[in-house]
Parts: C-alpha cells; sequence; structure tokens
C-alpha cells in the first residue's frame, strides 16, 4: 500500500500483487469480473481516473457501490483511494459515501448530509445510500450489456427495475436504518445472513492485533468482492431466468379463460418460476376476480400439480386452499373424498396436491373453487 499523509490523515491507495489485478471487463456485452480489480498505484500504469470512499470501517454500500461504478465505461477500472481527506476527496474524479455532497454533475454520491432525500422514483420511495445512487445513473447501462440491447430498449428498463426491488432497495433500506416492517413489535427471529449483514462481517475485528491500512484495505476488497459478486449474480439471473418466466406467466395469465370461465385458475404451459411474477402481472393486466390455482407438469414424475396462490408474495397463507376434508389424504382415499379419479395427495396446509392427469388436477382445481 502506498500512503501518502496530509494534513493528519492518511490517504490510502490500494496497491495489491499483480495476480490480484485480474480486471473486470465487459466482453461481448456479458460483465466478467473474477475478481475487483485495483490499481498498482505505479504512475507507470495509473488508470485514467480515481474514485474515492471513506476509510475506516465500511458498510455494503460504499463496497458494493466501488464495484458498481468501476463496471461503467466511465469508471471501468478506476482505482479505489480510501480517504477522509477533504483536499485529497475534491481532487478525484468520483466520490462516494463521503464529502457530504450529491451532485450528478460531478459525481459526487453522498447520502449523510442534512437534506437529502434522493429515492430511486418509479413508484420506489426509499431513501438512496451511495449504492443505490451509483445505481440509479449507471444502473442501465451496466444491465444492458448483460443483455446485449439498448439502454432504451424495454427489457433494459424492466431488469433495471426488478434488480433494484430485489436486490438494491434492501442495501439502501439497511444502509439508511429503515425497518422493513411497519410494526413496534420485536422480530420473531434474529437474520443476520443478509447481504449487509456479511459485508460488515469482513471489517477488521476489534480483537485482531494487525490493525494496519494494508489490513482494512484487504479486508475492504474482499467486501467489494463479496457485494459485486452478488449483484452480477442478480442481473444475471434476472437477465436469464426472471424475464424469460415473465413473458411465460404473462402469456399464460391471458389465456385462463381459455381453462376455466371464472378466470381464476391458470396453466403453465411450460414450468417457469411463476410466483415471482404472477402479482405484479395482475396488478399490470388488472387481473379480477385474481387467480387462485396454477396448474403445472411435474416434469420430475410426469404428473400434474394445483397449487394455491398466495395471498401475497410475503405470505404462505393461500387465496383459497384446497378444501379442508381433502387434507392429509393420499391415492385411492382421496379420489374416493374428492370424487376424482387418479388423485395422489393434497398437502396438510392445503396449499399444494397432485393427480396422474392434467384433466384430474383441472376437476381438482374447478371443484376447489366450488368448496
Amino acid at each position: 500500500m502506498w500512503a501518502i499523509t496530509r494534513g493528519g490523515f492518511k490517504q490510502q491507495l490500494f496497491n495489491f500483487p499483480k495476480t490480484l489485478r485480474r480486471p473486470v471487463v465487459a466482453t461481448s456485452g456479458l460483465i466478467r469480473a473474477p475478481f475487483p480489480a485495483y490499481s498498482t498505484g505505479s504512475p507507470n500504469n495509473a488508470p485514467s481516473k480515481r474514485v474515492g470512499t471513506h476509510s475506516g470501517s465500511f458498510h455494503c454500500d460504499e463496497a458494493l457501490g466501488c464495484f458498481i461504478i468501476r463496471l461503467t465505461n466511465k469508471f471501468y477500472n478506476s482505482e479505489i483511494v480510501r480517504t477522509r481527506d477533504t483536499k485529497v476527496l475534491e481532487g478525484l474524479d468520483a466520490v462516494l459515501d463521503v464529502g457530504g455532497v450529491y451532485d450528478l454533475s460531478h459525481d459526487r454520491y453522498d447520502h449523510h448530509q442534512k437534506g437529502f432525500e434522493e429515492v430511486f422514483g418509479h413508484g420506489f420511495d426509499t431513501k438512496l445510500s451511495s449504492a443505490g445512487l451509483v445505481y440509479k445513473h449507471f444502473g442501465k447501462e451496466i444491465i444492458a450489456k448483460e443483455l446485449q440491447l439498448g439502454e432504451d430498449h424495454p427489457d433494459v428498463h424492466r431488469l433495471f427495475l426488478a434488480v433494484y426491488k430485489n436486490f438494491m432497495e434492501a442495501i439502501d433500506a439497511t444502509d439508511n436504518g429503515i425497518n422493513q416492517f411497519d410494526t413496534d413489535k420485536p422480530p420473531r427471529f434474529v437474520n443476520n445472513t443478509d447481504l449487509s449483514s456479511r459485508v460488515g462481517r469482513l471489517n477488521l475485528g476489534w480483537m485482531d492485533p494487525d490493525q494496519s491500512f494494508e489490513k482494512e484495505n484487504e479486508a475492504f476488497q474482499r467486501a467489494m468482492a463479496l457485494a459485486g459478486s452478488e449483484f452480477l449474480d442478480s442481473v444475471r439471473f434476472h437477465a436469464k431466468s426472471w424475464l424469460p418466466a415473465r413473458s411465460i406467466v404473462m402469456e399464460c395469465i391471458a389465456d385462463r379463460y381459455d381453462i376455466d370461465p371464472s378466470g381464476e385458475i391458470m396453466v403453465l404451459k411450460k414450468f417457469a418460476p411463476w410466483k415471482l411474477h404472477i402479482f405484479e402481472l395482475e396488478e399490470e393486466m388488472k387481473v379480477e376476480p385474481p387467480i387462485k390455482y396454477v396448474l403445472y407438469e411435474d416434469d420430475r414424475g410426469k404428473r400434474w400439480r394445483v397449487q394455491a396462490v398466495a395471498v401475497s408474495p410475503d405470505r404462505f397463507d393461500s387465496r383459497k386452499p384446497l378444501p379442508a376434508q381433502w387434507r392429509g389424504l393420499t391415492d385411492d382415499e382421496l379420489s374416493k373424498e374428492a370424487g376424482i379419479p387418479g388423485c395422489i395427495f393434497v398437502h396438510m396446509s392445503g396449499f399444494t396436491g397432485g393427480n396422474h392427469t392434467y384433466e384430474g388436477v383441472l376437476a381438482m382445481a374447478r371443484t376447489a373453487l366450488k368448496i
């Protein structure tokens, strides 16, 4: 590490061995980041841009923000400078999570200053962290590279919103101390397995005998790698799984009246993770009455399943569980009770059941609607 003392503060520049300098690159439109890249600090090999954040204890938002901004064309492969020296910060090309300024025109992305109330928009009202600010302004560029599409393509916009909702917003909320639930009741269990908690545990321990700047920067490198890899996992999941599934579910919702005149039964022509989409699409497509059951073929056993739709994405209880008198029964006993041949089972909670045939599972759903 190269440390320069200025005005009582230590400016910290990453200077890792060249074996760790595997760059974040955009190849054929696909973002590849096996390790976060850092400059050696050598004047003969200095990157064109320098991005600053604060030294000392770190959080998930600046670790992720630094990772994301280095994926962009403007700050590709930039050097990371960790310091609280205001004079040093003033001379950097971008500054995240320190400095008390949010100014897009000068690439300043702090959120701690009085009066800061910036949100993502598009219906989201959670106050942004430094990572959220970087994503708000550069997220479409990164997603467009992954999809190999223009930034104005509708699918880029869909993923831009989906990644914020399902990944970024939690980091913004956690860093700003916003509770997940509007209640004064204590949580029923402790959950410290979220990304922000795991990044936080990468800070040097208070009993660690080596509290050097070198060790601190090594810890920050690991934090960037952890947060960044999960960010890219989320982007790629939404590109390769979430988006194709959305198209399938949308088509099946549109065809629901061909299945049953009630419009409350949907059949997946091809299995896809429908739970990720059905609630948003029902609202978007103004589905009324809401869908009660989803039918699909279980490819593992070439049997058919009926699943009751949950009340909401974060609830386990169903809009209309399968009938109580069916629950816990199997095979012939269930078929006799339901009056439907080929029944296999109904779960004790009534959220799902099975039948050997499509006709049988459709009969189960239709009968359940009437009970």
